[in-house]
């Protein structure tokens, strides 16, 4: 690969550098929010959801004018969006309920975005072959984010005042959106002019696909695919343990100060693994990692579910947590969206990105919002129920989804007339 191919990968993750930054963060806020502003739990659930209701949002715009705009020109728009509204929550402007939400619906708008633009840049940039590798470098980013708003939050703590430490959680993201502004001018507008892809075999100019209609019955398995990856990566808990996991600790019996400690360890360890999924996507192959980690993240969950009530040491439940991670940084983590980036052909790579991305962030938003009240209810019977779910997953990818290490973008829309039998991917 070539230094600019290289540089322009490195620039366009970065916008999972900003995503991973604002989970981070908004998980390190999240306390400081509900006493701050005196939150119920449903309005807290709806607080720390609104963000994600922006980025359901944003997916859909993403989807919708992606191929209009270009894929730099939507991941511009996305940091400025993003920094202006990072910048607005340090002010004291968002001092009362109603403008941190609006600000933070924004916020989630841009986030929408890059979960489209970015993979679907690096998905086109690629060789086939370092396909999987590639886009993984933005779930990469997003690991190196979330350490870094984690490893902030819990200097923060011990430093700032109580009134402000939500303000500067979420101001300091201004300054990777800062960053990747400031690196746009040095990539090419459309990837697949340093992917080569800019002339036919036989030298004729390269011309973009005409856009298609998305929900026509041909893309019908396209369509069924990323629905159940997304929303399966999101009933993984995944999201929930991120954003409330200073909540499930604090349920478990661990003090404040520490709970921030651990999860800086945690992230740190996902980071870790992110790593170890990047050397193996291209290898094993997008279904063997899903499978893999659905039985781990099966048998943490079970574990947390069980451990929550009996109020074990506190090492338990960094083992337990950090061992989850581990199963999902290794499989949903590094798979979720380079598979969303493989299943579309041209005509419609933007708009299947952007119902992907969609529906994985309804499905985040939903979860994200309910979990309090049903937390409150019982602790342990969700995890059990999420537990249960990672079965459901594995089956399915077992029986139903295509392997497409290795295949040319949306090819398993032509290959995919008759079912293949299980095992024979």
């Amino acid at each position: 690969m070539s230094k600019r191919l290289i540089l322009s990968a490195f620039i366009c993750s970065l916008g999972g550098l900003v995503f991973g930054y604002d989970l981070g963060a908004l998980s390190s806020a999240s306390q400081s929010l509900r006493t701050f502003f005196h939150l119920t739990p449903g309005a807290f659930g709806f607080t720390i959801s609104a963000s994600l209701w922006g980025t359901v949002c944003g997916s859909l715009l993403a989807g919708a004018f992606v191929d209009r705009m270009g894929r730099r020109s939507l991941l511009a728009a996305c940091a400025l969006v993003y920094f202006a509204a990072a910048l607005g929550l340090a002010l004291p402007l968002a001092g009362s309920w109603i403008p941190v939400l609006v600000l933070r619906f924004f916020a989630g708008t841009t986030i929408g975005g890059f979960t489209v633009g970015c993979p679907l840049y690096l998905a086109e940039l690629a060789p086939r072959e370092l396909r999987g590798r590639m886009v993984t470098f933005f779930q990469v980013q997003v690991g190196i984010g979330v350490v870094t708003a984690f490893a902030f939050g819990a200097l923060l703590i011990r430093t700032a005042p109580a009134a402000l430490y939500w303000r500067w959680c979420f101001g300091v993201g201004a300054i990777p959106a800062g960053l990747l502004l400031a690196l746009f001018p040095f990539i090419p507008s459309d990837p697949r002019i340093l992917a080569g892809q800019t002339s036919t075999p036989g030298g004729v100019a390269y011309a973009p696909a005409a856009r298609q209609p998305l929900f026509q019955r041909k893309y019908l398995r396209p369509l069924l695919w990323a629905t159940s990856i997304a929303v399966f990566n999101q009933l993984s808990g995944v999201n929930i343990l991120l954003l409330y996991m200073l909540d499930v600790l604090s349920s478990a019996g661990l003090g404040h100060l520490l709970g921030h400690s651990y999860t800086v360890w945690i992230s740190c360890l996902s980071l870790a693994f992110t790593f170890v999924g990047l050397g193996f996507v291209d290898r094993l192959g997008r279904r063997p990692l899903l499978i893999l980690g659905s039985v781990g993240m099966f048998s943490c969950l079970t574990a947390l579910a069980a451990a929550i009530p009996r109020l074990m040491q506190p090492y338990w439940y960094l083992v337990i947590l950090a061992a989850y991670n581990l199963c999902f940084a290794f499989s949903q983590g590094t798979v979720v969206w380079v598979y969303l980036s493989e299943l579309f052909p041209p005509a419609v790579r933007g708009a299947g990105q952007g119902y992907g991305a969609t529906v994985h962030w309804i499905a985040n938003a939903g979860l994200i919002w309910l979990f309090p009240v049903i937390e409150r209810a019982s602790s342990s019977a969700s995890f059990y129920g999420l537990a249960a779910l990672m079965l459901v997953q594995i089956v399915v990818v077992w029986l139903w989804y295509p392997e497409t290490k290795g295949t040319a973008l949306g090819v398993t829309v032509a290959s995919q007339s008759s079912s293949p039998k299980p095992g024979k991917r």
